[in-house]
């Protein structure tokens, strides 16, 4: 048997050599010490995170974008703000009901682009977090009586995404023009803007929903990523606006403005008042 050539011996050797590299890593297990030079350890700052992004292709600037979003949170101990990759934002908080506000009172937006968020642990890498889903309350309209009880509002919240919470600010109330449920929503498939309900004998009827806080989505395939105006599927149907599956009757709104707070004490050119006087008009 001939003996090997150099070019095979020094490969042998190689692989010989990286196994025991491998097998020493292996069993290398690192562990921070995290004590001061004084040999006491160091008590961090506590604080909350948040890793975010916002629905939409356009270029975010962190700095005019940290502004707006700090003054609509208003935090009692301020928030950090640093990007982490092109449009992947963490927010550092330092009071715990800062964070409880941001995440309980959403979802936000900038510039009517929803902003999509998850609070993270020590441990996690933060561009590792999936940000696919978006916490919402969604109004449940023309529910029949004899089916809101709290089982079938949650399988309808479970229709939509993933169940989280009902209101039950008005638990005892005989009936509701409609129920509020709050949904884990995926930002990756269109909203639902109705239910076929079947009833107990069979008959169906359609319940109806209304999203609070809902912004941007596109009146034709339903996404929440862009506008109908550059969505491709829209463009190609070739059809007008008003045809469109989808419209703004989505968005749940609210009677709210602003105040009239002086109007009920003028008077115009002819002496007459220019509102009816009303307690609403009346300043608090």
């Amino acid at each position: 048997m001939d003996p090997p050539s150099t070019t095979e011996a020094v490969a042998a050797l190689s692989q010989r050599w990286a196994d025991v590299v491998l097998d020493d890593e292996e069993e290398e297990i690192f562990e921070p010490v995290e004590e001061g030079g004084n040999g006491q350890l160091i008590v961090a700052v506590r604080t909350w995170r948040l890793i975010g992004r916002f629905l939409t292709t356009k270029l975010v600037k962190m700095e005019f974008m940290s502004q707006v979003m700090a003054s609509v949170w208003q935090p009692v101990k301020g928030v950090q703000v640093s990007e982490l990759q092109p449009g992947l934002f963490l927010f550092v908080f330092y009071h715990e009901t800062d964070i409880q506000l941001v995440l309980e009172g959403g979802p936000r937006s900038f510039e009517n682009h929803t902003f999509v968020c998850k609070q993270i642990e020590d441990g996690v890498i933060p561009v590792s977090v999936p940000l696919d889903t978006v916490d919402m309350w969604i109004q449940v309209h023309d529910l029949p009586l004899g089916y809101t009880s709290d089982l079938i509002l949650e399988q309808v919240g479970n229709f939509m995404g993933t169940f989280i919470k009902i209101d039950d600010r008005f638990v005892n109330a005989p009936w509701k023009t409609f129920y509020r449920i709050r949904v884990s929503i995926s930002v990756l498939k269109p909203l639902k803007w109705c239910m076929k309900l079947m009833k107990r004998d069979k008959t169906t009827c359609w319940v109806n929903f209304k999203y609070e806080r809902l912004h941007n989505f596109c009146y034709f395939c339903g996404m929440m990523e862009h506008l109908h105006k550059y969505c491709l599927k829209a463009r190609d149907a070739s059809i007008p606006v008003d045809q469109y599956p989808y419209c703004e009757n989505l968005c749940a709104r609210f009677r709210k403005g602003p105040r009239k707070v002086g109007a009920s004490w003028l008077l115009d050119k002819n002496g007459n008042p220019m509102v009816e006087s009303s307690s609403d008009d009346r300043p608090n």
